[in-house]
C-alpha cells in the first residue's frame, strides 16, 4: 500500500514541506482546494520535489472549465516531467452555490463528461481535433497552438464518497480519492463495489481504478487531545447531508442533526462532544503506536492511503506538530 502525505498552510512553507515528504520516503504528496488555489499549491509542491508524485486532492471541477483544468494540469505535467495526478472533486451543492455562484445540477453525469472533455482538450496537444457537443459541454476549439502534449499518461482521479460518484469514477477515471471520514469498512462495503461496478459498465478491468483514500490522522502522546482534535473534524464533515450514508452505516446517523444544531450556535465545544464517540470508527487518533495500529486495517483494503490530519480548530503549532508526527510516524521502512 502506498502511502501519501497531505501538505498545506502559507505557500512560503509549501515548499519545504513537500521536500520533507519526499525526503522520508512517502510515495506521493497532495493538496487541497480549501483557502488556496490547488493548480498554485501544486506547482510549488512540483517545484520543489524531485522524484515524489504531485496530486490535487482535490480541485474543483465545475467553477473551472474543463479546458482551463486541462491545461493547467498539462503544464503541471510538463512542470513535473510527468509527475503529476490531477484529482478532481464535485464538492457539495452549498458550496457551489454560495461561495462559486455556479449551478450544482447532476454532479455525477457531469463530471464524468468533464473528464471526457479535459481528456480531449489533452488530445488537441498531440495535434487531434476536438468536437465535443455533450450534455453540459460544448467544445470545438483547441488551446492556442506553442505547447506539446504532456510527457506520459496524465492520471485523472474523481473525489468520491458515495455510491453514484464512485461508480463513475470506475467509468471514467484512472482512481478514486475516497473522503478522509472513512473506515476500512465504507471501502470494503461501498466504495470498492461501486468502483467495480462503474468499471466493469464501461469494459474496464476493475484492478485499472486505483483505490485511494484519505484519513483523518491526528498522533500525539496526549491521545486524548489527539481524539478531540479528530472529534471537531469529524463534526465538521457530518454536518454535510452528503456524509449520512457513512453516518448512517456506522450507526452515527441520529447524531447528524445534534451536530447540524451545534454547528449552526458555532457551539465546537458541542460539536466535539457530540462527535467524540465516531472517532474510533471514522477516523485514526491516539499515540503513534496507537494510529500504526488503526492504519494496519486499511493493508489489502485501499491501494494508497493519503495520511491528512485535522484542519479545523488546532493551533498552527499543533497543525505543524501533528504534520512532523505523521511523517516521522510513517515514513515508509521506519
Amino acid at each position: 500500500m502506498d502511502l501519501g502525505v497531505v501538505v498545506g498552510g502559507p505557500l512560503t512553507n509549501l515548499g519545504g514541506l513537500s521536500r520533507e515528504v519526499e525526503a522520508f520516503g512517502f510515495e506521493s504528496v497532495w493538496v487541497a482546494e480549501t483557502a488556496r488555489s490547488a493548480f498554485v499549491q501544486a506547482a510549488v509542491a512540483v517545484a520543489a520535489t524531485n522524484r515524489i508524485t504531485v496530486g490535487t486532492n482535490i480541485a474543483l471541477a465545475f467553477p473551472r472549465s474543463p479546458t482551463i483544468t486541462a491545461m493547467a494540469a498539462r503544464d503541471l505535467a510538463e512542470l513535473s516531467e510527468g509527475r503529476f495526478v490531477l484529482g478532481l472533486g464535485t464538492q457539495v451543492k452549498r458550496v457551489n452555490e454560495q461561495r462559486f455562484g455556479i449551478a450544482f445540477e447532476h454532479p455525477a453525469p457531469r463530471i464524468g463528461e468533464a473528464v471526457a472533455v479535459i481528456r480531449e482538450v489533452l488530445g488537441t496537444f498531440e495535434g487531434k481535433p476536438i468536437d465535443h457537443r455533450g450534455r453540459f459541454y460544448s467544445i470545438i476549439m483547441p488551446p492556442f497552438p506553442g505547447a506539446g502534449p504532456p510527457p506520459g499518461p496524465l492520471p485523472i482521479y474523481l473525489a468520491a464518497v458515495n455510491e453514484k460518484m464512485a461508480e463513475t469514477a470506475g467509468a471514467v477515471a484512472d482512481g478514486v480519492l475516497g473522503h478522509p471520514m472513512t473506515s476500512p469498512d465504507w471501502i470494503v462495503r461501498v466504495l470498492r463495489p461501486a468502483v467495480e461496478r462503474g468499471a466493469r459498465r464501461s469494459n474496464r478491468e476493475p484492478s485499472e481504478v486505483n483505490i485511494s483514500t484519505g484519513v483523518v490522522l491526528q498522533v500525539s502522546e496526549d491521545r486524548e487531545e489527539a481524539r478531540r482534535e479528530a472529534a471537531l473534524q469529524i463534526g465538521f464533515y457530518a454536518t454535510t447531508r452528503t456524509y449520512r450514508p457513512v453516518l448512517a452505516m456506522h450507526g452515527f446517523e441520529d447524531l447528524l442533526e445534534p451536530l447540524r444544531r451545534a454547528f449552526v450556535r458555532q457551539d465546537v465545544a458541542a460539536m466535539t462532544e457530540i462527535a467524540l464517540p465516531m472517532v474510533d470508527a471514522l477516523a485514526v487518533a491516539g499515540t503513534a503506536a496507537e494510529c500504526r495500529e488503526r492504519l494496519a486495517a486499511f493493508e489489502g483494503v485501499a491501494d494508497r492511503l493519503i495520511l491528512g490530519g485535522a484542519w479545523i480548530g488546532p493551533s498552527e503549532e499543533r497543525l505543524m506538530a501533528n504534520h512532523r508526527a505523521i511523517v516521522e510516524t510513517f515514513a515508509p521502512g521506519r
